[in-house]
Formats: structure tokens, sequence, C-alpha cells
């Protein structure tokens, strides 16, 4: 497998983690975001970026452990113009 691929391999299993880690968090899963006019596309793309840079690891017991800030990824949607609510 070439260095590309397994690169574009990489990125889409950890935007697959990402998301679950999202889908995980009860603050999160209990609002939904909101912007005019945008698509679900780029509402995705948006959502997947913010985990992005809200994501650490840290040192565990059985390994690193990836958390999300979810002030920072709170902050990171509305500074792209997104509001949050109620999940509907």
């Amino acid at each position: 497998m070439s260095p590309a691929l397994r690169f574009t391999v990489a990125l889409f299993f950890l935007s697959l983690s990402l998301a679950a880690a999202l889908a995980g968090c009860a603050s999160s899963a209990s609002d939904t975001w909101t912007k005019p006019d945008v698509t679900e596309q780029q509402r995705g793309r948006d959502t997947l970026d913010c985990l992005t840079e809200a994501k650490r690891v840290t040192p565990g017991p059985g390994g690193p452990v990836e958390q999300v800030n979810q002030d920072r990824y709170r902050r990171c949607m509305t500074d792209r113009g997104y509001t949050s609510g109620p999940a509907k």
C-alpha cells in the first residue's frame, strides 16, 4: 500500500473515531448546530474540523486516550457562524 493511500485510510478512521467521540458526548448529542444556507456536507466538514481542533490525546493505563474539549469544540463551531440549540 502506498504511503498516500495509508495516510488516506488513517485519516478516514480518525474521522470515524472523532465522529463517534462527538456522538458519545451527551452535551453535544443534546444540541444541534445550525447555520443559514449551510449544506449537510459543509456542516459535516466543519464538525470534523472542529472536533480535530478540540481533540487531545492523553496517556492512560491501557494506552492513549482520546478526549474532546467540549468548550473548544463549541467555540470553534460558534466562530464558524453556527448557533447551538436543543435537538428537535
